[in-house]
């Protein structure tokens, strides 16, 4: 192995310690003008947290590293610390209301020590603004959100007798994550510490004096065989009824929708005279990448699904497009018969299919609109 010159690690060392000064200044300078804007506006910044964390016994539970400014660098499990919502990367400004940001490591030790209980921590959170990441991850937008108490050991499947307080959102995917703090909510990248698909859970209603477990008022429970219940706890009567309401809906829909692959299973093994009541069915030209290659192939639309098969005869499918959140184009330029299936998302299959005449792509073009528009009503 050849050997690196001396010279040369240095000057890697150099670079990396001049590239650390500089995004511990580029961390200040953004610091000091959160704080700017905060006290020009009145209104406090998104990014900016005051937690306050008691310490019951032992530590606090969270380490520091780095001097002006000083930064989380490590939050043990189970602590105060953990429990509080406070993150590694967050950026330490003031500790009860003393500012810290232009002190040294150990300065700032001491006055953490000198202030006792409870400790007031006034931070900056790093996490989506060095690395943002789109509101699309993890479910898009949350279609319902908000505080639940949830028995802790669901992870494990064994439950403990320890209720920990969690940001729930139930997304657009019908799939419900549960976070440490509702900092997802201010559009600050988080990760999920879970998440769960409601499919074919019983979600119901707990009496809290018969339920075998740590007492908690509005209580509800996600069960299913075979895997560990969810226990759950509002903080009102109402908003316990309410989760309930978005919850059995997000099931419901998941189970519409588990329903209708399974039917779509189902049809791929059946012969094309099988399907009941198709769409539209006959012979299409479907039109390769780049109009390279063509083949004709007997097709069958039925619930905004288009079945392939070799010919007329075939005992079953060989493929199939869902073409639900598809919009059909009839025109294009290479073949006045032809017409083209788009995707709203253009990371899916485009189609491009011909027919034998203008009055077939009519009946075709027809049936596929109606076809994708009459399953998105029903969605």
């Amino acid at each position: 192995m050849q050997k690196v010159p001396e010279s040369t690690t240095g000057e890697h060392e150099t670079l990396r310690r001049s590239l650390e000064d500089l995004l511990k200044l580029m961390l200040i300078v953004w610091c000091k003008e959160n704080n700017a804007i905060k006290l020009v506006s009145g209104k406090p910044n998104e990014t900016d947290k005051t937690i306050k964390i008691q310490r019951q016994s032992g530590e606090f539970g969270f380490r520091i590293h780095g001097s002006r400014p000083v930064v989380i660098s490590a939050i043990e499990p189970d602590t105060p610390a953990e429990s509080s919502g406070l993150e590694v990367g967050d950026i330490v400004l003031s500790i009860n209301d003393i500012n810290v940001l232009d002190r040294s490591h150990s300065e700032v030790v001491k006055i953490a020590q000198a202030e006792g209980e409870p400790l007031k921590l006034e931070v900056a959170r790093t996490a989506g603004v060095l690395s943002p990441i789109s509101a699309d991850v993890h479910g898009g937008e949350p279609l319902y959100s908000g505080y639940l108490w949830k028995l802790g050991g669901y992870a494990s499947g064994t439950p403990s007798n320890k209720w920990v307080r969690r940001w729930f959102a139930l997304k657009a995917d019908n799939c419900l994550y549960y976070y440490k703090t509702d900092s997802v909510s201010n559009k600050i990248d988080k990760q999920p510490v879970g998440a769960m698909m409601p499919l074919n859970y019983e979600i119901q209603k707990v009496d809290d004096e018969s339920s075998g477990c740590p007492s908690r008022a509005f209580r509800f429970d996600l069960k299913r065989s075979g895997v560990p219940t969810l226990h759950l706890a509002a903080d009102s009567e109402q908003a316990a009824i309410r989760w309930l309401e978005v919850l059995i809906q997000a099931a419901e829909k998941l189970q519409m929708a588990d329903t209708w692959l399974e039917r779509t299973r189902r049809n791929l093994i059946l012969a094309p005279n099988a399907l009941q009541k198709p769409d539209c069915f006959g012979y299409l030209v479907k039109v390769g990448d780049e109009w390279r290659s063509w083949s004709r192939r007997y097709c069958v639309l039925k619930d905004a699904c288009l079945y392939f098969y070799q010919d007329v005869n075939a005992k079953n499918a060989f493929g199939v497009a869902c073409l639900h959140g598809y919009r059909v184009l009839s025109s294009i330029e290479e073949d006045k018969n032809a017409f083209e299936i788009v995707p709203a998302d253009p990371s899916q299959k485009h189609f491009y299919f011909s027919t034998e005449s203008d009055m077939d792509k009519k009946r075709w073009v027809t049936a596929l609109e109606n076809s994708i528009h009459r399953w998105l009503k029903v969605d």
